[in-house]
């Protein structure tokens, strides 16, 4: 469908829903074309291909709100669904806090700009897309003969177009290209077997890394790990890869989320304009970043995006709402809410930025002297409401400045709180590759469980 089909069906919803006694609406229309192509040992194991689109309505009637969501996209259909919604919102015990967000003045960006939609979509056929699989997975093997297995590598493709109409006078669209390239294999020497990864993705398929680049580089990922001991008990230092580092940013926002908020359950309740970091932290979202992995010009509720400042050398300066955790809070939304089909929206984030340092990870590990450099985290042990810190971890034990040798079997433990406000420095190696990015992070102590 043309997107002036688009939103011209989204009207009808929401006007049929008017028609049936609503008082204000919304309807959110996402279609999805995915494709996955796996291959193992230069054999096809996958191949998937899923299509989809949907129309997600919100009605309510007062303060008193139903969901619904249909893959029938017929009219008669549609008129049907309008009116069980707001039959199902006059049955529903009424919120205060629940209701449409203004989306105020401002227009829409140029949806272009934001290169974030390859247009058209790369008409890649399927013998392209399995070759460029198997030789991601043979350019892992070829690194070294002690590549010696593989658990698959695989070629992806998504375009998703987005399009939301409500009672508010918001109206609008925008689309999206993703393609990916990923290779997980298995090293072994003697009585010692690793497995790592890697993977790349990009808007633009002829952005996308070569997949000889990416399998190679998850073939020494894979190899570097070989032979890890297990570090004695001790405090140290601790370097966070930018891989990583990503997670423990993710923490951070979490606990800004007006949800948590009301629901007291974040340490980072009351901290608004205090400080959280150390100076050396700044943190900000940007929803029209180009080329994000998170970007886009509204949010789940149409409200116009805009970018923000979340930690401003180590200070808190704003929550994350939505309308309703909003209104809860006696604050007005931030443009931060997500939204899927059949239910009410949520915060979320956009594209999430550590501002890097000018220091490259090397220098950090040489900072560092002795301690312990992270590459990859096991487990799920963070409580966001005292901010106990403690999960599984891998990586390298660092003497003298240098890598010596690989570690596993640990765990490491702190308190987000401490751990952010003695963050002693931010590398440069920011790269992005995901809707939140971020750069190696060094904490100048942590408690790391070993042998």
């Amino acid at each position: 469908m043309k997107d002036s089909e688009t939103l011209d069906l989204l009207s009808f919803v929401i006007g049929r829903a008017r028609a049936n006694g609503a008082t204000a609406a919304d309807a959110l229309l996402v279609s999805s074309d995915d494709s996955v192509v796996g291959v193992r040992k230069g054999e096809v194991e996958k191949i998937h291909r899923t299509r989809s689109r949907g129309i997600g309505l919100r009605v309510f009637r007062g303060h008193s709100q139903a969901v619904v969501s249909t893959s029938d996209l017929d009219r008669g259909a549609l008129e049907n669904l309008a009116r069980e919604a707001v039959e199902m919102a006059g049955e529903t015990q009424p919120d205060p806090f629940a209701g449409l967000s203004n989306p105020g003045p401002g227009s829409l960006p140029d949806i272009h700009a934001l290169e974030i939609h390859e247009d058209p979509p790369r008409d890649i056929p399927q013998e392209e897309r399995i070759r460029l699989a198997i030789e991601a997975e043979k350019a892992a093997f070829g690194e070294d003969p002690r590549i010696v297995n593989s658990e698959g590598a695989e070629f992806q493709s998504t375009v998703t177009h987005v399009a939301m109409v409500n009672t508010e006078g918001f109206s609008g669209s925008y689309a999206r290209t993703l393609y990916g390239i990923s290779c997980s294999v298995i090293a072994r020497e003697d009585d010692s077997m690793e497995r790592d990864y890697w993977y790349e993705q990009s808007h633009y398929f002829r952005n996308l890394a070569h997949p000889g680049d990416v399998g190679r580089h998850a073939g020494r990922r894979a190899l570097s790990r070989l032979h890890p001991r297990r570090p004695q008990t001790t405090t140290c230092p601790v370097l966070f890869d930018a891989e990583v580092a990503r997670s423990l940013i993710s923490h951070l926002v979490g606990g800004l989320s007006g949800y948590a908020l009301y629901r007291n359950a974040t340490y980072l309740k009351d901290r608004e304009n205090t400080r959280v970091a150390s100076s050396g932290l700044t943190i900000r979202e940007d929803p029209l970043l180009k080329g994000g992995f998170g970007t886009r010009p509204f949010d789940g509720e149409g409200v116009l995006s805009k970018p923000k400042i979340l930690v401003d050398h180590g200070i808190l300066r704003t929550y994350l709402f939505d309308s309703y955790s909003g209104k809860k809070m006696g604050r007005s939304t931030t443009g931060n809410a997500s939204r899927s089909l059949g239910d009410v929206p949520h915060v979320g984030i956009s594209n999430v930025l550590v501002e890097p340092g000018t220091r490259t990870k090397d220098d950090l590990i040489h900072d560092m002297k002795r301690g312990l450099y992270v590459t990859e985290l096991i487990g799920f042990g963070v409580n966001q409401v005292t901010g106990d810190y403690s999960r599984g971890a891998f990586g390298f034990w660092v003497e003298n400045g240098e890598i010596q040798f690989p570690v596993a079997e640990m765990t490491i433990a702190g308190n987000l709180d401490e751990m952010f406000q003695s963050v002693v420095e931010v590398g440069s190696d920011i790269r992005l590759r995901s809707s939140i990015s971020s750069p190696s992070l060094l904490v100048e102590n942590m408690r790391v469980g070993g042998g």
